[in-house]
């Protein structure tokens, strides 16, 4: 693996903290799908398994322990060891991720770029629903996918064997088109926000905060 530098890394956690805040727009949607994919799984319903909350069936630490433990540890050479799983038992896909806690992700920089950029089934076709998407919503696709983004993350991450130089301006670009792009979804009237996450993923009168 290319060396690590601080200066990549901040600038990938500047491009990320940018993409949680357009991610953050999905929060009430990935609340109730968290929620109902406890109550199946505690139901031991498995017919719906393949939508239920990523991170709770997929282990991106796992899949991704060769370029990501060197970037966390580069911050704490402990940090495996402080993650305290949830206890949910064993999840569809290797789940759930060991980094999942009751208030999400507790990697606070530099999650997989994977975990940073995916947009799953759900979050697509609620993008549709006003008017931001006009793609297929049968799988999770990169927010790269969806707009022509500067090829940056993956080599500020030192990973795919891109470690080529990023410019500042390369990282302004990107950030300014994400920003640009959750302005868009925020001028969606809000009542029409709420009608696609009901469309998408219905209340089933269940769905109370846990």
């Amino acid at each position: 693996m290319a060396t690590i530098h601080s200066r990549d890394l901040q600038q990938f956690h500047d491009v990320e903290r940018a993409l949680w805040k357009l991610f953050s727009v999905f929060g009430p949607l990935c609340g109730r799908c968290a929620r109902k994919t406890l109550r199946e799984h505690a139901a031991g319903k498995r017919d719906d398994r393949a939508s239920w909350c990523c991170c709770m069936i997929d282990n991106q630490i796992h899949d991704h322990w060769d370029t990501l433990n060197p970037v966390q540890s580069h911050f704490d050479r402990k940090w495996y060891d402080k993650l305290t799983p949830l206890s949910m038992g064993r999840m569809p896909g290797n789940g759930p991720c060991p980094a999942l806690g009751a208030q999400g992700c507790r990697l606070r920089k530099c999650r997989p770029v994977t975990c940073t950029t995916q947009l799953c089934s759900k979050m697509l076709a609620v993008l549709r629903c006003v008017g931001l998407y006009d793609g297929r919503t049968t799988a999770a696709r990169q927010i790269e996918e969806l707009l022509p983004l500067p090829d940056i993350l993956h080599a500020l991450y030192r990973t795919g064997g891109k470690g080529r130089k990023v410019t500042r301006d390369e990282v302004a670009q990107y950030i300014g088109m994400i920003h640009a792009y959750r302005a868009k979804f925020e001028a969606v009237a809000e009542d029409a926000h709420c009608a696609a996450i009901d469309a998408v993923l219905p209340d089933d009168g269940q769905d109370e905060e846990m």
